[in-house]
């Protein structure tokens, strides 16, 4: 009888060609998905280019033993399906293409458990139980990667809240206040190296509130706002791009035939004989 392989590194590089954005970015958002997916109010990022290493720490729910030994297995979730913003803790498995060692360490209740984790081989991604470096508080996870690359984005402060704010732009905007109470009433700190990321209003030149209910409903399901702003979009420069491209390429093209043609009747014009074939010299 025969078994099925799973090629574990070929499967981590196309989850990460799934998403649109950097394979950084999505370990990132992916992460703070998770948090917030936990119940979290406090989610603090630290980074430590010397120790090539990223911490994340929430005080959410946590997971217990048995939760943590799943959360190594790929496509699997203790969340409910349509529940939840983050996708099924692939952000962290992600970061086994990225990292030398990935270090969990949660707390829920009596439990406090750690484990270590990494990409041993294309086939093997071994984990193991380790002693909690003490990186949780009270309840909570906490993750440590330690990245092959020193000069990594995930060690730029800048480039972490700028990714956050880009991708939880209404946690971090005082528009969505009312709204999310609902589903944060506690509100969410974010903090990046011990500084908190303070609320930003968005300013755009036109901007119009949206609603979104669903079936009969009073209570809006979502709430947003459109903006206007003269900044074309990443795709629109993109076609633009193309287009561009495409025009430059035709114009050569053109050139170069109406060279060959100019060229052909010049040497025609300076002296074609009986048959269209130039008098000797």
């Amino acid at each position: 009888m025969g078994e099925t392989r799973v090629d574990l590194l070929h499967l981590l590089e196309d989850l990460r060609d799934a998403y649109p954005g950097s394979i950084e970015e999505t370990i990132l958002t992916e992460i703070l998905a998770n948090a917030l997916d936990s119940g979290a109010t406090e989610i603090a990022f630290e980074s430590d280019p010397t120790q090539r290493s990223l911490t994340t720490v929430d005080n959410g729910s946590g997971m217990r033993r048995r939760e943590l030994a799943r959360y190594h297995d790929i496509a699997a979730s203790t969340k409910a399906r349509g529940q939840g913003i983050g996708f099924a803790g692939v952000g962290i498995k992600l970061g086994l293409l990225v990292c030398e060692e990935v270090v969990t360490e949660t707390r829920r209740g009596k439990s406090h458990v750690a484990t270590s984790w990494r990409l041993a081989s294309r086939h093997r991604a071994p984990w193991k139980w380790v002693p909690p470096p003490g990186l949780a508080p009270e309840r909570g996870t906490a993750v440590r990667l330690k990245v092959h690359n020193a000069l990594s984005p995930l060690l730029d402060p800048g480039f972490l809240e700028a990714a956050v704010r880009r991708h939880f732009q209404p946690l971090l905007d005082p528009t969505f206040n009312e709204f999310l109470a609902a589903h944060y009433p506690a509100g969410v700190a974010i903090r990046v190296n011990g500084r908190r990321l303070e609320k930003q209003l968005w300013t755009a030149p036109l901007e119009g509130l949206l609603e979104i209910r669903l079936m009969r409903k009073r209570k809006p399901s979502a709430f947003g706002y459109l903006i206007r702003e003269d900044v074309p979009l990443p795709e629109d420069l993109r076609t633009r791009d193309q287009h561009l491209r495409q025009s430059h390429s035709q114009r050569v093209g053109l050139v170069g035939a109406d060279a060959f043609r100019a060229g052909a009747r010049g040497r025609l014009d300076r002296g074609a004989g009986v048959g269209g074939f130039p008098d000797a010299q």
